[in-house]
């Protein structure tokens, strides 16, 4: 356990602690600082989450645990309530070890969205921590990526002069008020998006005040749908009235903002950020900034957000009523499903009911009390129908029928005229079927249901046979213009046949269709065929065509001599460099913007690149020993002797590594040998 520590100050970044303890313990090398914290010196520091803290946490004492730090001195709280409660289970995991796998996690990797290169302040927060506490120190929520202004003075964020990504690979940065701008004077700059921003940072910064586990991106989820259906944007249940949604999006932020933010949005563009954030969390991670954006398009701040309560889908969560009036259990939440349709853009719950009950009703819900609301009866079931022949034999009057059943009079007197029926009945609705078909020969029946309902109703439930017959319906009937009438329904032979002949006549007129394109344009036909005629399905229909190969137009030999002469010229400058970087793949991928020079089945196709790549780079055994062999040219020209331990220091080389590169040292001149390839 540690003598002392720099306890973090409110909101201070666990990496600036950790910078102060460096400089008050007034060790040299700050792999002596990583040996004390850590017990490790090859600890890369991390500026918004760091790593290893179960070794940090035993060393610092009681008074921390992983969980304070990770919560109260990271950048995490950010992005916790965006990720799933598995994903938040692994980064605790994650830091507690070596950190591996964070970025990924947490959407950063595939975000999109720029890491700030460098460390930022507030010129006021400064001021004041000066006067508190005698020195700044690093806030965490001015290092939020794409917050670019301080959630408590409003001013933009200054960035501290010395570059984290030139400092010691292993090194801390300590803010230094010497090296601070800490006047209050902004730059003269366009302020056309200030206001966005201030309120984005001020929704950031609380976001770092809530628990780490009080929400996961699943809680959120049913939040976006709750706001989703508020505002109308969900066509159906789970679709999204996409174009107009993603329309009000754009106009929501100032002309160039989502640009400037890389967070571009557009109305036809596929697998977009907005749509897997509103339709498939779980597909990938998505930066909390853009969750920032949306909660902003939808007028939220972070406690209107909390408070609201996740949706439960347009008719909300079951049970539901019976709204049966002639049950013994009408009103008790009996229906535990609900069937769910859309309608010309209008959703519909269909509940069904165990005593054969059935309504509809036209969502979605607005308020608890539409539960016990229905649109329309589908069935009534045994127990309704019972207690209507007993309350109209009994003489009731209509009026009171309906208030005992819960429908409307008009409906009442329906159902009391279906029950009437003589033969006279059936020859009158007969005449006027037959005469309106005389008269509007074309029409389907459907507009037979339309314009004749008392009609249709009286035939349907007493003469349905009849009906069928002399007007079957569009599902029973397929016409042709060479069979006019060919009943399908229960008659495997005379579709089969008729489904053969369909086929057989597009395929004569067009000898180079597709199976693709029949399958398309015929698609019952197809599918009925392939399950029950499938022997000359496959014998009669085109042949499935093998996909054509795409050769790849790289032209290997080109791209070979452009990045062989690319790292040929560069080559020079890395060893040139007056603090020494290891050659490897990956620093010419960086560098030179060429990626997968690491990939070694990439490499392998660019032989004059391969070879060179080969003959240059380094193992971390022959970078220690080049770095140290400088080290030891600069000793030997200002002192003209070599101390052994303060190069080890110097290079910050573990004992045990040094050891095996020392004979190597010693038993050459150092300036007449080749230590590194050329």
């Amino acid at each position: 356990m540690l003598p002392f520590f720099t306890d973090p100050y409110p909101d201070e970044l666990i990496y600036s602690a950790i910078s102060r303890f460096h400089f008050y313990s007034g060790n040299i090398n700050f792999v002596e600082t990583l040996e004390e914290l850590f017990q490790s010196r090859t600890v890369v520091p991390s500026i918004e989450f760091g790593s290893h803290f179960s070794t940090l946490v035993k060393n610092l004492g009681s008074n921390y645990s992983v969980e304070s730090l990770l919560a109260q001195n990271t950048t995490y709280p950010y992005f916790a309530p965006f990720i799933t409660i598995e994903r938040q289970n692994n980064v605790l995991e994650d830091v507690r070890t070596n950190g591996q796998g964070m970025h990924g996690r947490l959407g950063i990797s595939g975000g999109k969205i720029s890491r700030k290169q460098g460390l930022y302040y507030c010129s006021k927060c400064a001021n004041n921590d000066i006067n508190i506490y005698s020195e700044p120190y690093v806030h965490r929520e001015h290092q939020l990526q794409g917050i670019d202004y301080c959630p408590h003075h409003e001013l933009i964020l200054k960035m501290y002069p010395v570059d984290y990504r030139v400092f010691s690979r292993h090194g801390y940065i300590r803010f230094d008020r010497r090296l601070m701008d800490l006047s209050d004077i902004q730059e003269t700059e366009s302020c056309e998006f200030k206001e966005v921003q201030v309120k984005l940072a001020k929704m950031a910064y609380r976001l770092l005040q809530i628990p780490i586990n009080q929400f996961s991106i699943e809680k959120v989820f049913k939040k976006y749908r709750t706001l989703l259906r508020e505002n109308n944007w969900l066509m159906t249940n789970t679709r999204l009235k996409r174009e107009e949604l993603f329309r009000a999006f754009i106009s929501k932020f100032p002309q160039g903002f989502l640009e400037k933010y890389e967070s571009l949005v557009t109305v036809n563009g596929q697998n977009q950020w907005l749509q897997t954030m509103l339709t498939n969390y779980l597909r990938s991670s998505v930066h909390p900034f853009r969750h920032l954006l949306l909660l902003y398009f939808f007028d939220q701040d972070i406690e209107s957000f909390l408070e609201l309560k996740g949706d439960e889908g347009p008719f909300g969560s079951g049970p539901w009523p019976c709204l049966n009036k002639a049950a013994k259990h009408y009103k008790d939440l009996v229906i535990s499903e609900v069937e769910i349709k859309t309608r010309d853009k209008v959703l519909i719950g269909k509940f069904s009911c165990l005593c054969g009950f059935e309504y509809t009703r036209i969502g979605p819900d607005k308020s608890e009390e539409d539960k016990w609301r229905k649109s329309r009866i589908l069935a009534y079931g045994k127990a309704w129908e019972e207690k209507f022949e007993k309350l109209v034999n009994m003489n009731e009057s209509r009026k009171k029928i309906a208030l005992e059943l819960d429908v409307s009079l008009r409906t009442i007197y329906r159902l009391i005229e279906l029950q009437i029926t003589s033969p006279e009945l059936n020859e009158k609705y007969r005449a006027e079927l037959l005469g309106w078909r005389e008269k509007f020969p074309n029409a389907n029946r459907m507009q037979f249901q339309t314009e004749l309902k008392k009609t249709f109703t009286y035939l349907y439930n007493h003469d349905r046979e009849w009906l069928n017959a002399k007007f079957p319906s569009k599902r029973d009937t397929l016409h042709t213009p060479k069979n006019p009438d060919i009943t399908l329904k229960n008659n495997t032979e005379n579709r089969i046949k008729y489904y053969r002949s369909l086929l057989s006549d597009a395929i004569k007129e067009c000898p180079d269709v597709t199976r693709t394109q029949l399958w398309k344009k015929f698609h019952s036909a197809c599918k009925y065929l392939s399950e029950h005629d499938k022997e000359w399905f496959d014998a009669n229909l085109p042949q499935t065509r093998q996909a054509k190969t795409i050769t790849n137009a790289t032209d290997w030999d080109l791209r070979d001599q452009e990045y062989y002469q690319k790292i040929k010229e560069a080559y020079p400058e890395l060893i040139a460099l007056e603090k020494p970087v290891r050659i490897t793949g990956t620093l010419f991928s960086k560098r030179l913007n060429i990626f997968n020079l690491s990939i070694k089945t990439y490499v392998e196709k660019l032989p004059q690149t391969n070879e060179l790549l080969n003959e240059i780079t380094e193992t971390v055994q022959e970078f220690q020993i080049r770095r140290c062999c400088i080290v030891i040219d600069q000793m030997l020209k200002e002192d003209n002797w070599v101390r052994f331990e303060k190069l080890r220091e110097t290079c910050a080389i573990e004992t045990k590594n040094f050891k095996k590169i020392k004979p190597y040292l010693e038993g050459t001149s150092v300036k007449s040998r080749k230590i590194y390839k050329k």
